[in-house]
């Protein structure tokens, strides 16, 4: 196998301003977006309010990334996983594990789609108020900005390449 692709998004400054300023478009984008199930766009901020959503935000960050975990052992069993947090941030990688396109496609959708059509069912039976549904959507969304990235690459990479996952990013793989 060759290198074709290294992504080091942890140690690239740029990658890593580009990749903020998407979230802050992507927040917004999905404000709009769950807004229209809600039926508004605005949230009353108090105490209680803050404290809920700090709350929940750190459980639907570590559902996201075992998410991630599930799925790497999912498509290999004997891979070793490794987590991390680094820069504020919790993460999930099974680094030396190579997986097909489609497997890792699967790997980075997964928590945003499954989070999302919780937050979304959460809401229609009532369990959720709102406002706080549609900021943890719109926020969970946001984050999510760095796995669509990841998705978008491997997306455009050539059919049968293979995907290394890092510690930092990710190596794309040339099967000859």
């Amino acid at each position: 196998m060759h290198l074709y692709k290294h992504v080091d998004i942890s140690n690239n400054r740029n990658l890593v301003y580009g990749l903020n300023v998407a979230a802050v478009i992507a927040f917004l984008g999905f404000l709009w977006l769950f807004g229209g199930l809600v039926g508004s766009m605005t949230v009353k901020f108090n105490k209680d309010y803050f404290v809920w959503l700090i709350v929940a935000l750190l459980v639907i960050v570590t559902i996201h990334e075992v998410l991630h975990g599930i799925l790497y052992k999912v498509f290999k069993p004997n891979g070793k996983i490794k987590v991390r947090f680094r820069s504020g941030m919790l993460s999930v990688s099974s680094p030396k594990s190579l997986y097909t396109k489609g497997q890792f496609i699967w790997i980075g959708v997964t928590p945003f789609v499954v989070i999302s059509l919780a937050l979304i069912a959460m809401f229609l039976l009532g369990w959720l108020p709102g406002e706080l549904f549609l900021s943890l959507a719109a926020l969970h969304g946001a984050s999510c900005v760095g796995d669509f990235y990841l998705v978008w690459l491997v997306i455009s990479s050539p059919k049968h390449y293979y995907i290394s996952d890092r510690e930092n990013g990710i190596d794309i793989y040339s099967p000859s």
